[in-house]
């Protein structure tokens, strides 16, 4: 037998060594694979409690019966919810992209000092900003019975989730696009929207679903800034809660808010995927 021969039959391990090793992988394996069902079960639960419990109830009602209340004495308040929601997609759409544009692009003092004062509302309770609005509508624009100062309040709340992902597209989108499209004769109004403005698509995507679903299911700025006349899905499910209790009724309006939500998620994942979601850097 050679010396090499000799050496890797020494350093080979032993099938006890070998079985020990597998057996430990496995139970590693099962472990970690019982820990995720664990946590899916700990989140998961408590809406498919809410699901079970829409479809049947107390009283003998049946899944058909209360889900017609969505449909019916729910209906205009999900048409609220709509509505508040796409006029503040509107407006922040308007408002993030040339300040994303203007962000990314140039260089000035105070850039990230200017970023982080736009960002403050995702770290700002809801109830402070409530109250916040609440004093400046009264003192300064007397918004309080009008459906602008909802839909400005949705748009302060949630300006950053819009903003956040186009910083990131516009960082990802080399200058040199920009340039090329300058040399061939294009104006910069033109480089704007027919170079740029495509490719940060799925960052402008990603911020429109993060404040749709932020906007649609807000209830607590919502409670202290909306005109008596306008009452929408997520406060009329926290005030017939708050009288009520929790009727299966109730619970289908909230069903068909989480499943709208859901399925703006599950849509933008399919069309986009989570890229523009990962914001490690923004400037």
């Amino acid at each position: 037998m050679s010396t090499e021969n000799i050496a890797s039959a020494a350093v080979a391990p032993l099938p006890a060594e070998r079985a020990r090793r597998v057996t430990r992988r496995r139970l590693t394996g099962l472990i970690g694979h019982a820990y995720v069902w664990l946590v899916l079960i700990v989140f998961v639960l408590p809406f498919l409690t809410l699901l079970v419990y829409s479809i049947s109830g107390p009283g003998g009602t049946y899944a058909v019966q209360n889900f017609q209340y969505v449909l019916g004495s729910f209906g205009d308040n999900l048409w609220w919810s709509f509505r508040v929601s796409g006029l503040t997609l509107v407006i922040n759409v308007l408002v993030a992209l040339p300040a994303a544009y203007g962000i990314v692009r140039y260089s000035f003092p105070g850039k990230r000092l200017l970023f982080s004062a736009l960002t403050l509302p995702l770290y700002v309770p809801g109830a402070v900003i409530g109250i916040s609005l609440v004093l400046v509508y009264n003192f300064s624009y007397h918004l309080t019975t009008s459906i602008w100062g909802l839909v400005l309040a949705m748009a302060v709340g949630t300006f950053p989730l819009m903003l956040t992902p186009i910083v990131v597209a516009m960082r990802d989108l080399p200058v040199s696009f920009e340039e090329a499209a300058a040399c061939l004769g294009a104006t910069r109004w033109q480089t704007y929207w027919r170079v740029v403005f495509p490719l940060i698509g799925p960052g402008v995507s990603a911020g429109l679903m993060l404040s749709f679903i932020i906007v649609f299911n807000e209830y607590l700025v919502t409670l202290f800034v909306h005109p008596p006349s306008i009452t929408t899905g997520p406060l009329r499910v926290f005030n017939l809660v708050r009288t009520a209790g929790l009727a299966p009724t109730t619970a289908a309006l909230a069903v068909t808010m989480q499943l709208i939500s859901f399925g703006a998620v599950l849509l933008f994942f399919r069309v986009f995927g989570t890229r523009y979601l990962k914001g490690t850097y923004l400037i």
